[in-house]
């Protein structure tokens, strides 16, 4: 596609897509475009569903008082199966998001009662631009649609062994953004998981953020 030439979204798509879409977004009825609460109408060349997420190691397992963890800013050295950021806190070049779902999930292997422990004592924070927190609470309210739900049987001493998430592994179960978040060309974005008090772990364990975006490139 040429710079500045049409998308070639049907009006039927566009408004089908809106549909589907929180509140705050939806189709205007013309090819390509659609109007987001907050931001207007943009028109745009490309778009698809997808993710964007972070891993971080919560360490020590001891956690002090007061101690962030922050998560889409610290990527040096990190490889895919940590995150599919390419730059520290932005989007790449060209690239926009529109954030409809936030999902805090703890990795599949965090023992049991260190799961409970991070569910009860963490609280969080999505921030964009530094300054500007745009949704906050403690972790149940950012339920992750993702990871394992239900019991094992172990295979050394056939116990049955409680499986803990943060939420049902369901899309259904995390509601979807009332007012979704845009992410534009050069906003800095990042979430923040703090512990106010002293929170023991049984070791050190990893924890997923992860965004459910409509990934979009505008019209140039």
């Amino acid at each position: 596609m040429g710079k500045g030439n049409a998308p070639n979204y049907s009006a039927a798509f566009m408004n089908t897509l809106g549909q589907v879409m929180p509140p705050g977004v939806t189709g205007t009825g013309k090819p390509g475009e659609l109007f987001i609460e907050g931001v207007g109408v943009r028109k745009f060349a490309d778009m698809r569903q997808d993710i964007i997420y972070d891993r971080v190691l919560f360490t020590p397992a001891a956690i002090p008082a007061s101690t962030r963890f922050v998560f889409f800013r610290d990527i040096q050295g990190k490889t895919r199966q940590d995150t599919n950021m390419s730059q520290s806190g932005r989007l790449p070049q060209g690239d926009e998001a529109i954030v409809y779902r936030m999902n805090i999930m703890p990795q599949g292997d965090v023992d049991e009662a260190d799961m409970r422990l991070i569910i009860s004592q963490g609280y969080a924070e999505a921030v964009m631009d530094d300054d500007n927190t745009v949704k906050s609470g403690p972790l149940p309210t950012f339920p992750s649609a993702y990871g394992t739900y239900g019991n094992e049987q172990t295979t050394l001493n056939l116990a049955t062994v409680g499986v803990i998430t943060n939420g049902i592994p369901s899309a259904g179960a995390n509601p979807r953004l009332m007012i979704p978040h845009y992410i534009s060309e050069g906003r800095t974005f990042r979430f923040d998981i703090v512990f106010y008090t002293l929170t023991t772990l049984s070791a050190t364990c990893y924890c997923f953020v992860i965004y459910d975006v409509l990934r979009v490139r505008p019209l140039r």
